[in-house]
C-alpha cells in the first residue's frame, strides 16, 4: 500500500487568534487499498508540511507544525468517497458505485484516482 506524494493546496480561513484552520490536499489513492483504511495519513500530512516549510516553498503552511487533522472533506474523487478515522489514524474510502456505499474491497487499486480533500486541523 502506497499513498501518492501529497501536494499541499489553499489554506483557507485562517484567522490569528484561532487555533483551527482548513487546508486543501491532493494525492493519488493506495495501488492496493487496504481492508480497513490506509494507516498513519496524520504522518503523512505533517511530513509533507514540514517539507514545504523547510524548502521555505509554500506560504500557506509557513510556520505551522505537528499539525493534528480534526477532519476531512473529499470532493471531485469520481465514485469515491475519503473518510478520516481519527481515533485510528486512517484514511477510510468507500465506494459509491455501490448501492451500499461499502468501504472500497481490499487490494483494490486506487493509484489512478486523486483524492482531493480539505482538512481541518489545528
Amino acid at each position: 500500500m502506497t499513498l501518492g506524494a501529497i501536494t499541499l493546496g489553499t489554506l483557507k480561513g485562517e484567522k490569528p487568534s484561532a487555533p483551527l484552520f482548513a487546508i486543501d490536499v491532493s494525492f493519488d489513492g493506495d495501488d492496493s487499498y487496504p481492508t480497513g483504511g490506509t494507516a498513519g495519513i496524520q504522518e503523512l500530512v505533517r511530513d509533507a508540511i514540514e517539507a514545504a516549510n523547510a524548502a521555505k516553498s509554500d506560504s500557506n503552511v509557513r510556520g505551522r507544525q505537528d499539525v493534528t487533522i480534526q477532519c476531512v472533506a473529499g470532493y471531485n474523487a469520481g465514485q469515491y468517497k475519503p473518510v478520516y478515522d481519527a481515533a485510528n489514524d486512517k484514511l477510510l474510502v468507500y465506494d459509491g458505485g455501490s448501492a451500499t456505499w461499502a468501504e472500497v474491497t481490499a487490494a483494490e487499486d486506487l493509484s489512478t484516482t486523486t483524492f482531493n480533500m480539505t482538512l481541518l486541523c489545528y
